[in-house]
């Protein structure tokens, strides 16, 4: 029992236990949760959130925050979508779309560490506002209609194609996934990441480019929303304002859920990775049991702060343990006799 409590008492137990439960709700309640293609689209839309999950990883290692993944998703996936629907459904064309899409995301994610960096501007201030600016972009250029890309070549192979059984989005987002890890877990940039998420100051004292850091870490966040926008418009074939709109809300719903520290430097790959897991399965039972559209934001509202809570507790619960196991005993006075 004294086991089972430490596993309950710990973040990853926790996380396993609400998995769990949901499972056996389901399993009792909506059988069809488990259906190869219910499962297979919950793994295409985990697939999804989880490549823009490990993009703002980064930011969130920094202290800092990017509100603007889903716009810059839509815009990024209408790019590639535009480009090829008006010059052909061609490799060049492809190739072509892809490298606008990822050098206007890299300019944003410049633009977004540029200004909290230099200027000092809140970077939830900053992506808010990209946000809407990118969205607006979205909307002039599209006229506010879809962009509709039918194809059978390489662009509806990003998003439809299987390789060796394996739905070409989840390739993509494992392969993304463990160059995320590699980089936090084996790299002198991924240290200065948690140096500079942990203590900014310390970590510029010893010589840690800390601006540096911060604009790269909101560049990887871009690109990441980018990628994960033009595997969304291939899925769907088709891009517009709508285009993974609410994927922010998804995505910072993962990172507090898998037991990312929002204040920076505490978390990781593998924590976002299971945050878009649950993030997919929760979203996924809304729509099976029938809870409205206008209540499933508020059931996402009430996971979030119930996350944190959790997060919370559990990390006040951990240093208390810590503090316990490293406090010295008290040492013994020698009895006159």
């Amino acid at each position: 029992m004294k086991k089972i409590g430490n596993f309950l008492g710990n973040a990853w137990g926790q996380r396993a236990l609400i998995l769990v439960i949901i499972m056996v709700v389901m399993l009792i309640f909506q059988q069809k949760f488990f259906t190869l293609s219910n499962l297979s689209s919950i793994l295409l839309a985990i697939a999804v959130y989880g490549i823009m999950a490990g993009g703002m990883l980064f930011t969130v290692l920094t202290g800092g925050m990017d509100l603007s993944v889903g716009s810059m998703a839509a815009l990024s996936g209408t790019i590639l979508a535009m480009q090829v629907d008006t010059n052909g459904y061609t490799v060049q064309s492809f190739i072509v779309g892809v490298a606008i899409s990822l050098i206007v995301c890299i300019i944003v994610g410049c633009l977004h560490g540029s200004l909290v960096t230099f200027f000092g501007m809140p970077a939830f201030v900053v992506t808010l506002a990209t946000q809407y600016l990118l969205s607006g972009v979205v909307q002039r250029v599209t006229g506010g209609k879809y962009v509709q890309a039918i194809d059978d070549g390489i662009f509806f192979k990003l998003g439809n194609a299987k390789l060796a059984g394996i739905p070409m989005p989840v390739v993509i987002f494992i392969v993304y996934a463990i160059i995320c890890a590699i980089v936090l877990g084996y790299t002198t940039y991924g240290r200065r990441i948690y140096a500079v998420g942990g203590n900014a100051t310390a970590a510029n004292l010893v010589g840690i480019r800390t601006r540096f850091t911060i604009i790269v870490a909101y560049v990887v966040s871009s690109i990441s929303a980018g990628i994960g926008g033009m595997v969304l418009v291939s899925m769907n074939m088709q891009a517009g304002t709508t285009t993974a709109s609410g994927y922010e809300g998804n995505v910072l719903m993962a990172m507090v859920v898998g037991g990312i520290n929002l204040a920076g430097g505490e978390g990781g790959v593998p924590g976002a990775i299971f945050g878009a897991l649950l993030v997919g399965v929760i979203n996924n039972v809304q729509i099976l049991i029938g809870i409205p559209s206008d209540y499933q934001k508020f059931v996402q509202g009430v996971i979030i702060i119930g996350a944190v809570i959790l997060n919370m507790y559990t990390s006040r619960r951990s240093q208390g343990l810590t503090r316990a196991k490293t406090k010295k005993p008290a040492e013994k006075v020698p009895v006159a006799k």
